[in-house]
This record gives C-alpha cells, sequence and structure tokens, in this order.
C-alpha cells in the first residue's frame, strides 16, 4: 500500500506526486504510454534530435506558475535568456511584436488611430476586475469599449495569448487576467533550457525520492468502497492508497469510474468539456532558416512557431537546425482530413510568404495532428469559475489534476496551479500541512 496514486505523468500528475513526495508521503505514479510527460512528452532519437508534442513554453517563465511548483521543491527551472525580438505575423507579414502596451503606439502594425484605441483598450484591460468578466467573450467586453474594425481584428492576438484566437469565444476574465499577470511581471513567456525533458527530469528525481513511475501501464478501474477511493486496478496488477489523484482529462474520468457515482451536473460537465486540436509541424534545415531567436504568434492566423535551436543548439545535432510551427485545427475538429489539408495549406502558405527560404530548404519535415491540444478552451462556460474544484465532492479520498479542473493561468498553468492545490489538500488532510 502507498499513500498516493497518481493517474496520469503530465504536467498536473508529475507535479502533484513531486509535491507529495518531497513532503514525505509514498506515492505511485501510473502512466498508460511509454513516455513521461502526456501532451508535453518527448524523446531523444539515435540522431540526437530532441522531439517534443508540439513546443510548450512556459508564461512568465520565473515569475510564472510553473516555476512556482518547484520552488515548492526547493528547485527551479533554468531558463534561455530573455529575447528581445519576438515576432508577430499580420497580414502575411512579419512584425516586431512590442514590448507592453505603449510599444504598439510606435508599431505600425495598425493606423495611428486604432494603435491609440488599443492603447485605451489594454488600459481598460489593467483596471478592469477579471471575476466580473468570466462569463462574458472577449468580443462582449471590447464592444462594451469602442467600435473599430481595424482593431476587432487584432482582438485575435489578446485571445491567442491564452490560446483561444477567437475573441466571440474566448472568455473576456480570462484573458484580463492573464494580461494583467503579463503587465505586472513585466514577461510573457520563457524557453526552459532543455525544453519539457528538463521539466519531467527534475520532476522525475523528486517523485523518486519517496515513490515509483511505472509506464506503459493502464488504469482500468479506480476502485470505491462506501463512498471513498480505496485503490485502482490495471492492466497489470492492483494496488490500494489512501488518496487518488487522477491527473487526465476529466472527459477520461468515466472510462475508469461510474458516472453515478458523481453528480449529474459535474457528468454533464465533463462530458461537455471542450478542447483545442492543433496541427504541428517540425522543419530541419542544414542552416538557420532565420537569426530570430524569440517565438512568433499570428494575429489573423490562430498559429505560433519557435526556432528552438537558435538559441539552444541541445534539441539537434551538429550542423542541423529545427523549428516548430503550430497552428490550430477548426473548432470541434474530429479527424477530418480535408481540415487537416485546409489547415496544412494555409500554414504553409503563410510561411512562404513570411520565410520564403525556410519550405524549399528542408531536409526533413515531422507532421502531427494533435487531437487534444489544450484540454479545456477558455470560453465563459469553461472559465476558472465554472471548472470543478481539485477535492471531488462526492467521493473520499479522490482529487483530480490537469488542465480541465479548477486553477489560475492558462493551457499548462492549469496543471501546475490545480497541482499545488491537490497536493495542499491532501496533506491538509494527511495532518501535514507540508
Amino acid at each position: 500500500m502507498v499513500d498516493v496514486i497518481i493517474v496520469g505523468a503530465g504536467y498536473g500528475g508529475m507535479s502533484t506526486a513531486a509535491l507529495l513526495a518531497h513532503s514525505g508521503l509514498r506515492v505511485l505514479v501510473l502512466e498508460k504510454s511509454p513516455l513521461l510527460g502526456g501532451r508535453a512528452s518527448f524523446y531523444k532519437d539515435d540522431a540526437g534530435y530532441t522531439w517534443e508534442y508540439g513546443a510548450h513554453s512556459l508564461r512568465l517563465a520565473h515569475k510564472g506558475i510553473a516555476n512556482q511548483v518547484f520552488a515548492k521543491l526547493g528547485d527551479e527551472i533554468k531558463f534561455l535568456p530573455k529575447t528581445p525580438d519576438s515576432k508577430l505575423i499580420f497580414n502575411n507579414r512579419l512584425w516586431d511584436r512590442p514590448e507592453g502596451p505603449l510599444g504598439f503606439l510606435k508599431n505600425p502594425i495598425l493606423s495611428f488611430k486604432s494603435r491609440l484605441l488599443l492603447l485605451l483598450f489594454m488600459a481598460k484591460i489593467r483596471k478592469a476586475n477579471p471575476a466580473m468578466w468570466y462569463d462574458e467573450t472577449l468580443l462582449s467586453f471590447y464592444q462594451k469599449f469602442t467600435a473599430n474594425k481595424e482593431l476587432e481584428t487584432f482582438l485575435g492576438f489578446l485571445g491567442m495569448t491564452i490560446m483561444c484566437a477567437d475573441p466571440d469565444k474566448v472568455s473576456a476574465g480570462e484573458v484580463i487576467d492573464f494580461l494583467q499577470r503579463v503587465l505586472k511581471a513585466g514577461v510573457g513567456v520563457g524557453e526552459p533550457v532543455g525544453g519539457s525533458s528538463q521539466l519531467f527530469s527534475k520532476l522525475r528525481f523528486h517523485v523518486e525520492t519517496r515513490g515509483e513511475i511505472r509506464l506503459n501501464e493502464k488504469v482500468t478501474s479506480i476502485q470505491v468502497e462506501q463512498d471513498r477511493a480505496v485503490g485502482v486496478l490495471t492492466d497489470q496488477s492492483s494496488y490500494t492508497a489512501k488518496w487518488i489523484v487522477f491527473a487526465e482529462r476529466l472527459p477520461l474520468l468515466f472510462d475508469v469510474i461510474a458516472k453515478d457515482l458523481f453528480p449529474q451536473e459535474f457528468v454533464l460537465y465533463c462530458e461537455g468539456i471542450e478542447h483545442s486540436s492543433s496541427l504541428i509541424f517540425d522543419f530541419i534545415t542544414d542552416y538557420p532558416a532565420t537569426d530570430i531567436n524569440g517565438g512568433i504568434l499570428g494575429v489573423d492566423i490562430p498559429l505560433w512557431a519557435r526556432f528552438q535551436s537558435n538559441t539552444d543548439p541541445s534539441f539537434t545535432p551538429h550542423g542541423k537546425h529545427i523549428s516548430t510551427w503550430g497552428i490550430m485545427l477548426p473548432w470541434g475538429f474530429d479527424g477530418d482530413p480535408d481540415a487537416v489539408e485546409q489547415t496544412e495549406k494555409r500554414l504553409k502558405i503563410t510561411i512562404s510568404k513570411t520565410f520564403p527560404h525556410l519550405l524549399p530548404n528542408l531536409v526533413r519535415e515531422r507532421k502531427l495532428i494533435v487531437p487534444v491540444m489544450n484540454g479545456n478552451v477558455l470560453t465563459p462556460a469553461q472559465s476558472r469559475p465554472h471548472r470543478p474544484n481539485v477535492k471531488c465532492s462526492s467521493i473520499g479520498g479522490l482529487f483530480f489534476a490537469g488542465d480541465t479542473v479548477q486553477g489560475e493561468g492558462c493551457s499548462g498553468d492549469i496543471s501546475f496551479s490545480s497541482a499545488m492545490k491537490a497536493a495542499e489538500g491532501i496533506l491538509e488532510e494527511a495532518g501535514n500541512p507540508g
């Protein structure tokens, strides 16, 4: 018997496990795949390439939520130096990404009138109370302030900062909360040295001080007795524990536990969670395709890119260079090959117009269709106040972690934040405040 079983070895599961092990509890992490990391997994091949399941930046770098987890472990994430040359793509052109709201005033990406309105709009965002706007869309928030067609086309960039580029879909409260944290921190994102491999190697070290990680072992059932989770069955064995942490996406919960053990409202919410999908390309060249070190975000196209080997040569063997490009697939993507083809065409047209020498000179290309990118799209209905608590209300000893439950931030930040909340809840029940 162990103290805690964690189902899933992504950001949420591994962070929860590391925090609990660091506090002295015995933990067991069960992961059905052969790799750590979940949707942030990685591997290094025999040729010396590090392949990630998409490129994963960490918001607010050393001031962000991810680094808070490591601080609690007495550790830290090592980040690459901040780069001043991040870019935007707008109207198939490459633009410098301004630093702070005043930077947009000097950038000719918009007309001067629209830049002034954007500055005023950002001032409104800075002063707004996010709690009042979680149930409104960004477009609705904007329309209460002004109406300017040119500026309206720029709202997609604000939504894209939390990976929901549709202003009529993304929660205004989530955008406001994130932008306020960026303005306060003075940094948007940070790139960890070595990518996600650094994070998971460190988390693994902390987990294994008091616990064990078992890969290639699929949980088939969470066992409940007298309204309390007491253990799990897997495709290989059975285990008992005082607490269970389900650290996969909540829509997968009912594959391992009966729905009738939960309130109907919870079940309906979990079954209706909307996620995003994406198309990812890794491009390999024999020379740097550009000298840009910073990341790229689309304004009028939902894309993001990073030239990893420009700043971190550990990603490739000597003499090779990698860039990773991602673009969101249509909402509700169901595997339609036509949607993939059209999205790929749109991405490559944009690349050809902004980096005309990249695609003709590829020596290798890897294409990934990512059915689930963000497990939780930050719509008003799925904004922070509406996501389920990390502590199950109907089954004792059952906790949740990951990006579909309640936690601060967006994308991976929700996983790190919920992991801290879940660990705190278990330690409180254990009589150990950590």
